[in-house]
């Protein structure tokens, strides 16, 4: 990745200001994550994966219909290094009037959409659920600047203060509502917190006005940015969709937690690529060879974090749930298991995202999404009545097998990058965890049954072994991701230079 390759990249400016970047996102993910993941414990043994389900039941439609309306003006402001000022009150405008438009729609609807879904008790919920979108709407619109500028601790204050407000909410109405109200009222929170913050974080104070001609100009570009975010948005909706329809809130609550227990551990390292390496990116954008360097990097980061941790939790999940959530959620046993699975192959399309709408190809990544969309269609419809939603993550795990091929293919087409480049990053890591999953099988058969405390001790024991053969391989192989990690800490917590 171009921010980690220090001694590839003649811009230094960009450098320092993506590892800096770089280094916010990492924190502002890792606590946000860290405050999310301690919540969901907590909240899982409070309240009942229906529960679950039902907030995501009631989050389907306000997500998707906020989408319909709403173009990516901000990332074609970053793309195209227009002055974003003059689009700010329009673009503020829009979105004020766009979400009256949706709130309404929802409010009238709710009806409708419980009766669909088999949730009668959420119908005034979903009507709330307008919040959702009027609350970030209002939200100061300069925090583009914070993406531009790459100026990441600004967004690292917003999300962080939002996680905690709504995990202080959530927690608190859970224990003396215990029921799906105690989430609802904490999403509003964060919402509300995260707007609100935006002002004390920029001067700007934005006004309504109407000469949304100037949008207009953006419009060649955004157009594949709409339909990537539209594509892109309809794909967690499609899947929560179907599973409530197919299934019940209950059996959604538990694939839903599923999902986002595994991208607890690598997202904070996805956030780095995804957040980061587009403005790094566009500001390279003329430059193939510093872009490959820079997605070469990137693989040895996701591959050094998702390889193992897919293990991990193939091997473990019976005991990662009984020991974080409790024994209410042990029917998502083999749903954890297939999406453990699919963070490794999941490694290539999540890469090569920012590339395509860096280097000014949007329609690509449009028509991979597009892809995506129609694959996991097929799949879930086949696969969610024949095995419920053990079936639902196998499709998102075919899904991805074919778009990983599919991308892979195309960026190294795009960057003439040769078959040996692609395979040299994940062969450390490989070898590692087996190495490390070796280990535990013998630890297990000797320290069987382990508690709670036992079994979290023996991950972490196995988690530094597999450091240590991380670096232990950079060191007297001269192979593996030893050395962009170095680069990475060395870049965000450099030595003190001695006076004099």
């Amino acid at each position: 990745m171009q921010i980690f390759a220090t001694n590839l990249m003649n811009n230094e400016g960009t450098l320092k200001k993506s590892i800096e970047g770089g280094k916010w996102i990492f924190l502002n993910t890792f606590f946000q994550k860290l405050i999310s993941a301690a919540s969901f414990f907590i909240l899982a043994r409070l309240l009942l994966p229906h529960d679950f389900g039902i907030i995501a039941i009631i989050f389907i439609l306000p997500s998707l219909m906020e989408l319909f309306l709403s173009p990516d003006f901000s990332t074609a402001i970053i793309q195209k290094r227009e002055d974003p000022y003059r689009y700010l009150n329009q673009i503020w405008t829009f979105n004020l009037y766009k979400s009256a438009l949706v709130a309404i729609l929802i409010f009238f609807g709710a009806p409708f959409i419980a009766e669909f879904f088999g949730v009668r008790e959420a119908v005034n919920a979903i009507r709330l659920s307008s919040l959702i979108i009027i609350l970030p709407a209002l939200a100061n619109p300069a925090q583009i600047f914070f993406f531009k500028n790459i100026d990441f601790k600004k967004i690292f204050i917003r999300d962080v203060s939002a996680a905690v407000a709504y995990s202080a909410v959530a927690i608190t109405l859970a224990f003396f509502l215990k029921s799906f109200w105690a989430l609802f009222a904490g999403n509003v929170a964060q919402l509300a917190i995260a707007s609100s913050t935006t002002y004390s974080l920029h001067p700007f104070r934005p006004k309504i006005s109407s000469r949304f001609k100037n949008l207009f100009s953006l419009w060649d570009y955004i157009k594949w940015l709409y339909g990537q975010g539209l594509v892109n948005k309809i794909v967690p909706s499609l899947e929560n969709g179907l599973v409530a329809k197919m299934t019940n809130a209950n059996q959604l609550g538990l694939f839903n937690r599923a999902k986002n227990l595994v991208s607890i551990p690598v997202s904070p390292f996805y956030n780095i690529i995804q957040r980061v390496t587009f403005p790094a990116y566009a500001r390279l954008q003329d430059s193939h060879e510093k872009i490959k360097d820079g997605f070469l990097k990137s693989l040895h980061i996701i591959f050094f974090v998702s390889i193992p941790t897919a293990i991990l939790f193939f091997e473990a999940s019976h005991n990662i749930i009984l020991v974080l959530l409790g024994p209410n959620w042990l029917d998502m046993d083999i749903t954890l298991k297939i999406f453990g699975l699919n963070l490794i192959f999941n490694i290539f399309p999540l890469a090569s995202t920012q590339i395509l709408n860096a280097i000014g190809k949007p329609n690509t990544q449009f028509k991979m999404g597009l892809i995506n969309l129609g694959l996991l269609s097929i799949f879930m419809a086949i696969l969610i009545p024949l095995k419920g939603i053990n079936g639902a993550a196998f499709a998102i795990l075919l899904t991805t097998l074919c778009l990983s091929f599919i991308t892979m293919r195309k960026i190294m087409s795009i960057l003439k990058i040769r078959t040996r480049e692609i395979i040299s990053p994940m062969t450390i890591p490989i070898f590692s965890s087996l190495f490390v999953l070796f280990i535990g099988r013998i630890f297990l058969r000797i320290l069987e049954p382990l508690g709670n405390f036992e079994f979290i001790g023996l991950v972490a024991f196995l988690g530094i072994i597999y450091i240590l053969l991380i670096v232990l391989s950079g060191i007297f192989v001269k192979h593996g991701p030893y050395d962009t990690l170095k680069i990475i800490f060395g870049e965000i917590f450099p030595k003190k230079q001695k006076n004099g």
